[in-house]
């Protein structure tokens, strides 16, 4: 009886772990900051380390409404967008045709490492929630997908000039922050 016990114990608690492990990323506990805090401050500090102070604005439409909507979400749909967005900054990065740039390459490898592992923990946590999206979740995440696809015709249409690329590091800084920010408002 006492067998059977733990083994239906370790069962339910292998089949529940996996739900609540992809989401430790996201939690806080007292006084400390959750990993993915850690990473989002890391990615914010170096991505503004890799590039140099533009004197100009670009001339990149930002969507402010699409993060004013997403404030109006529940937590698991502000993650689901977090999760969204932010591998649509790693793919924007990916294309790797920064050779313009005078960024440091180890720099830039650094960040995309960590861009990568925020999208990886984030993505297990969005898959364990195994909850539908609403409309309005829909709705926001393909106006960001348009949004993100207009940045990169825009470096297209710049030929991937190192001001092109610092007018999208721009953008994607004050993304980076947005998104830290929305998450610091759950």
């Amino acid at each position: 009886m006492g067998s059977i016990s733990f083994w239906m114990c370790l069962v339910m608690t292998i089949c529940t772990w996996n739900k609540t492990i992809g989401c430790t990323w996201m939690k806080t506990l007292p006084r400390s900051p959750s990993m993915f805090q850690v990473f989002s401050n890391n990615t914010i500090t170096m991505l503004q380390k890799m590039g140099h102070e533009v004197s100009r604005e670009p001339q990149i439409p930002f969507p402010d409404k699409q993060y004013r909507q997403v404030n109006n979400f529940n937590a698991d749909e502000q993650m689901a967008f977090i999760s969204h967005t932010l591998n649509a900054i790693k793919k924007l990065y990916s294309s790797g045709k920064y050779e313009s740039t005078a960024w440091d390459q180890k720099e830039v490898d650094k960040f995309m490492n960590n861009l990568y592992r925020q999208t990886s923990e984030l993505d297990q946590c969005v898959k364990a929630m195994k909850t539908r999206q609403s409309k309005s979740v829909k709705r926001v995440n393909k106006k960001m997908s348009l949004h993100f696809k207009s940045l990169k015709n825009y470096l297209k249409h710049e030929d991937y000039s190192a001001s092109g690329w610092e007018d999208i590091r721009t953008v994607v800084l004050a993304h980076l922050q947005r998104l830290d920010t929305t998450l610091s408002s759950q």
